[in-house]
């Protein structure tokens, strides 16, 4: 017997209903996790180079931008240089990520206003709004006037480098000794070196401490900003030099000074052993909770290195330091040394500093003044200049953070 029609009416209209349960199932599924799609152009944001910065021609100008309301179909960014067209970068948010940042390199040439120019291109044509900002390229032989700003650090006798205001000669003569120094006799003259003889002239105040370290308290002496000594040695890494101070000698930090004579004949002198500190048992203190931070500090333009610095003369250092993280920044510390290509030897260093900075801005240090003394003369030498080098900072990217620039020490 056939089955009943009104059976098989049922049937039809069950499996209907199934179906539609079905398809109403994967529509649901399908709108799951979708994110909102991103729209409007992208918004372009130059990090780096400042407005009216200056730079020497033939310098590498780094151009970091930060690029907003991106997303996966952002197609290309383009940098120019008065409206040429130095650099297409496909493709440059594989991480389809709402913003990104890119990073482009520019020999600096010719003399005089340049304008930089950043924009980014979705799939689709659509483009960021112009942004530009200008800089000045001056010719590489032109300095700038030595400035007093942003001294290097002191060893000051607390274990730590400080930085102190710039003062006359007479100011410093008579603020050089630290308050734990014992009182300097001023009876005995210093000796006078002679144009051969190994020699430092202190570019400012400093201890007298008797070993190449900081540990070595208190200090047994100082020294005032244009005092010349003698030197007996030098440590292996040539950061400390063994000096003749009264009727014995003293070690001072060979950081701050200016040296002379036939330093060949130095010998390399490990000096006494640093002393060890009796770790203090730590005082238990309760756990607090740690705010999260987001700090990713990028080293940006270096400026005012010479092409190939010319000894004895001082030049000042300027540095770009930008916040690519979400969170505030505090303040710190940029490092400045020079070694010696041929064995590593030091030959200068200095210090300065940067104020906080907030997400997305850049901040310029000022000026830094750094002296390469002569030695090692005709020579290549290396410059690493880096940020936070102690690592003070929690950054999520501590791989951005120095640059080094290989120059040939002109000592004519």
């Amino acid at each position: 017997m056939g089955a009943n029609p009104f059976s098989r009416w049922m049937t039809r209209l069950v499996m209907i209903l199934l179906l539609l349960v079905l398809a109403a199932c994967n529509l649901q599924a399908d709108g799951v996790g979708q994110a909102e799609a991103i729209s409007g152009p992208p918004v372009v944001r130059i990090a780096a180079p400042l407005p009216n910065a200056t730079f020497l021609e033939g310098v590498n100008i780094n151009v970091q931008a930060a690029i907003t309301n991106a997303g996966a179909d952002v197609d290309r960014v383009e940098v120019l240089v008065d409206n040429a067209i130095i650099a297409t970068l496909p493709q440059p948010n594989t991480a389809a990520a709402p913003s990104f940042s890119i990073t482009q390199s520019w020999q600096s040439v010719g003399v005089g206003a340049h304008t930089i120019s950043v924009i980014a291109f979705r799939a689709t044509g659509e483009s960021s709004a112009p942004v530009s900002v200008t800089i000045n390229v001056i010719a590489a032989a032109a300095q700038a006037e030595p400035s007093a700003t942003f001294p290097p650090p002191i060893d000051t006798g607390s274990g730590q480098a400080t930085t102190s205001a710039p003062t006359t000669q007479a100011n410093t003569s008579q603020n050089a000794q630290a308050t734990d120094a014992p009182p300097r006799a001023t009876d005995v003259p210093q000796p006078t070196a002679t144009s051969n003889r190994p020699s430092a002239t202190l570019n400012q105040g400093l201890n007298v401490r008797g070993g190449p370290s900081t540990l070595f308290n208190p200090p047994i002496g100082s020294l005032a900003a244009g005092e010349t000594v003698d030197v007996l040695g030098r440590t292996p890494a040539g950061d400390w030099l063994k000096i003749r101070y009264y009727n014995g000698d003293g070690w001072i930090a060979a950081g701050f000074v200016t040296l002379s004579g036939d330093q060949t004949q130095v010998p390399v002198d490990p000096g006494p052993a640093i002393p060890t500190l009796t770790p203090v048992p730590p005082t238990p203190v309760p756990a607090t909770p740690v705010p999260a931070t987001n700090i990713n500090l990028v080293l940006g333009n270096v400026g005012g290195v010479p092409g190939s610095p010319t000894c004895d003369v001082t030049f000042n250092v300027t540095v770009d330091v930008a916040n690519f993280g979400s969170t505030a920044s505090p303040g710190g510390t940029i490092g400045i040394r020079v070694v010696s290509q041929r064995d590593g030897t030091q030959t200068a260093a200095t210090q300065g500093g940067f104020g906080p900075i907030n997400p997305g801005q850049t901040l310029n240090s000022g000026n830094i003044p750094l002296t390469i003394p002569k030695v090692y003369v005709n020579e290549q030498h290396r410059m690493t200049v880096t940020v936070d080098p102690g690592g003070a900072i929690a950054e999520t990217n501590e791989g951005d953070n120095a640059r080094e620039i290989t120059f040939t020490l002109n000592c004519p």
